[in-house]
């Protein structure tokens, strides 16, 4: 699968071994808010060194405007989709936003994330506990409306998509496949939405590359017996060499160096492999700083390309307008590595 290819492809700490992520919000008006022994390979170092397709949100309406994207080749438009709330504010992109993003160059990411209450859900698969939306009979009607508003043309600039982001946080008990029979079953239905979900964006959205999206803590540790932190991948392999990339997020509070590095090892397994949202869930200064000035160096960027990242995208623009130093730090090391 060419997962760069197309024109002009040119966003409290997790610290406890269960973390539990808050909901995220987006509205329409406050938007700123198989293992293989030979792993698919991306291009990542170019003449000068190693290269990624950066990205910024939180949609890309205001990301095409911040001072990084109009100064620095930041060629990805990272956008939220929280719910049926957000379809009608993003319709009215289909005619606009959206196809001149494409014709400007531009690759367009969708982050498709869900935070609503937790609670017993009857499923195919017997009773499930959890987030109720992605198992609905409406989610699908909804993904084929959102799949026609980002859709572009064959051949032209990107469309990825990162499904379910943080989805382990989706069942009543986080984080492992076998703590309870309703959270092995929430996720054994999650998994056949997820590939009929892929099969939809591929059907009505052609320049569609679709990942599942991992919170970037379940690296940190292991427990076997119930298939909890990196024993949960395993649980996952199948939707993992199904995918067309690898997606994850980035949003511990303390550091974030260590789980970017395990998990893109980790998944760098099955594909090509996306930082999907990175920042700070405190949005702690000091702490973008220290994780960008160690990430942006082609030490550590020559060490994560080469087990498989190919893209990274910020959040949002938020902490880099609060410190003219970084935002000068970020812009040039993105001239630097980024793909124009």
């Amino acid at each position: 699968m060419d997962v760069l290819g197309g024109a002009g492809a040119p966003p409290a700490a997790l610290e406890t071994p269960n973390p539990t992520r808050p909901a995220l919000t987006t509205t329409a008006t406050t938007r700123h808010a198989r293992p293989t022994t030979t792993r698919r390979q991306v291009a990542t170092d170019g003449p000068s060194g190693p290269r990624l397709l950066f990205g910024m949100g939180p949609e890309a309406d205001v990301a095409r405007g911040t001072p990084l994207v109009r100064q620095a080749p930041v060629r990805m438009l990272t956008s939220w989709y929280n719910g049926p709330g957000d379809l009608d504010w993003m319709a009215a992109w289909r005619g606009g936003t959206v196809p001149r993003a494409y014709a400007a160059g531009y690759s367009l990411h969708l982050i498709v994330y869900t935070g609503d209450a937790e609670g017993p859900i009857a499923t195919p698969h017997g009773q499930a506990c959890g987030r109720r939306y992605p198992l609905t009979g409406r989610f699908l009607d909804d993904m084929r409306r959102l799949a026609r508003i980002f859709a572009g043309p064959v051949g032209g600039p990107r469309l990825y998509v990162s499904l379910f982001t943080e989805f382990q946080t989706y069942p009543c008990s986080d984080n492992a496949w076998s703590a309870d029979p309703a959270a092995t079953t929430y996720y054994r239905t999650l998994k056949d939405r997820y590939l009929a979900t892929q099969a939809v964006f591929h059907q009505l959205a052609p320049n569609s590359r679709v990942s599942l999206s991992w919170g970037g803590w379940q690296a940190r540790w292991d427990d076997r017996a119930t298939g909890a932190g990196r024993s949960l991948f395993r649980h996952f392999a199948d939707l993992l060499r199904a995918s067309d990339f690898q997606s994850f997020q980035a949003m511990a509070t303390d550091t974030n160096t260590a789980d970017i590095r395990a998990m893109v090892r980790t998944l760098g397994a099955y594909g090509p492999v996306m930082l999907a949202h990175y920042k700070p869930d405190n949005g702690s200064g000091a702490v973008v700083a220290a994780d960008l000035r160690a990430v942006l160096t082609d030490r550590y960027l020559a060490d994560v390309t080469r087990h498989g990242l190919f893209a990274m995208s910020f959040m949002d623009g938020t902490s880099l307008a609060a410190s003219s130093g970084l935002h000068e730090f970020v812009r040039e090391a993105v001239r630097r590595y980024g793909r124009a």
